[in-house]
């Protein structure tokens, strides 16, 4: 006597191509309200954080990497031990000001085009019905 046994397959798709709405839920299992289209990370998103990433390597390894030349330009204040101390951590929560600054108008740039694209399609649909014109 055979055993059957079935295994499910879950169907091919691509995500990114996908138009179905997306559904997010939280902790519980909620549903919860979708805020940020899932195609964010165009390409100014992504040169923003090379050029934070960047600035954070520079900051950080650099000041430790040229600490003696840095000290021979103020000999008389430890401007490398500052530095490497206090301001990595001023320099990370400035990356982050900076980053959020940035997405914030990056996201009302994005609602902005999106809502002039609705008048348009909205313009263009009562041009479209209008018997008159």
């Amino acid at each position: 006597m055979g055993i059957a046994v079935r295994t499910h397959h879950a169907p091919m798709h691509d995500d990114a191509a996908s138009d179905a709405p997306r559904q997010a839920f939280d902790a519980f299992g909620n549903p919860v309200e979708v805020t940020f289209p899932p195609d964010l990370h165009d390409t100014h998103h992504l040169r923003l954080k090379a050029l934070l990433l960047s600035v954070w390597v520079v900051s950080s390894f650099g000041t430790c990497y040229f600490a003696r030349d840095i000290q021979a330009l103020m000999p008389d204040w430890p401007v490398a031990y500052w530095m490497a101390a206090q301001g990595a951590v001023l320099m990370f929560l400035l990356i982050i000001v900076v980053y959020c600054v940035a997405m914030d108008y990056f996201e009302r740039q994005q609602a902005r085009d999106e809502a002039r694209k609705r008048a348009a399609a909205h313009q263009a649909s009562l041009a479209a019905s209008d018997p008159h014109a």
